[in-house]
């Protein structure tokens, strides 16, 4: 958020969108808090003195579209952090974002789960776009079946996709994901996205970090 605010090629005009609430197992990784992480997250960034807009409500097929055709500064590029741990949310994403036909970069972390002491600290960080004309990495659901043809469902309030009971993650995996995300924004506001690449994939076991 910070970046975004302040670099001279970011904005203020940042939303995020979260229906989840907090849970029990959140305490391991996160501020611990309760009720809705939007509404939690709103006080906290307003704390460090940044203008956030975080909304208590899951992303839809309805929304994103919504978002895709609301005006944007002629010659600006729409960025689209997909933060979630269900790829029918990603591959709705894309589609919506193609669909729009102007600019976009989308950007989407993935990382292990904390199923046993021997899970791997290993996670992804994927992109894909088209910034003036020019594409950026190659649309996810090309490279992944599980996006391409997703087993999930797009969580709504009340459903029983958001009552089931989420996967730990380990917190190591998370801060690797989050922090080559950021990596990822911050070639992108600079203008230096590496064209050719459209992934990588790191592994905290190994300390190792492959690109494609």
């Amino acid at each position: 958020m910070r970046m975004l605010q302040y670099h001279p090629n970011g904005t203020g005009d940042v939303t995020v969108y979260d229906g989840d609430q907090f849970e029990d197992h959140n305490k391991e990784r996160q501020v611990h808090s309760s009720g809705s992480k939007a509404e939690r997250l709103n006080e906290l960034l307003t704390m460090q003195q940044l203008t956030p807009v975080c909304v208590d409500r899951y992303m839809s097929q309805s929304l994103m579209s919504k978002l895709c055709t609301s005006d944007v500064l002629e010659g600006s590029t729409r960025l689209v952090i997909a933060a979630v741990d269900n790829d029918a949310t990603r591959k709705m994403c894309i589609d919506t974002l193609i669909k729009m036909g102007s600019n976009f970069l989308f950007i989407t972390p993935g990382n292990s789960d904390a199923s046993s002491p021997d899970t791997d600290i290993k996670g992804n960080v994927l992109w894909f776009g088209y910034v003036n004309g020019q594409e950026i990495g190659i649309n996810p659901a090309l490279l992944f079946p599980n996006i391409e043809r997703p087993n999930d469902g797009i969580p709504r309030k009340g459903s029983c996709t958001e009552e089931a009971a989420s996967t730990p993650q380990l917190i190591s995996a998370n801060a690797l994901a989050a922090a080559y995300t950021l990596t990822v924004v911050q070639n992108f506001l600079d203008g230096r996205m590496p064209n050719q690449a459209s992934h990588l994939f790191f592994n905290g076991r190994t300390l190792s970090l492959s690109a494609n």
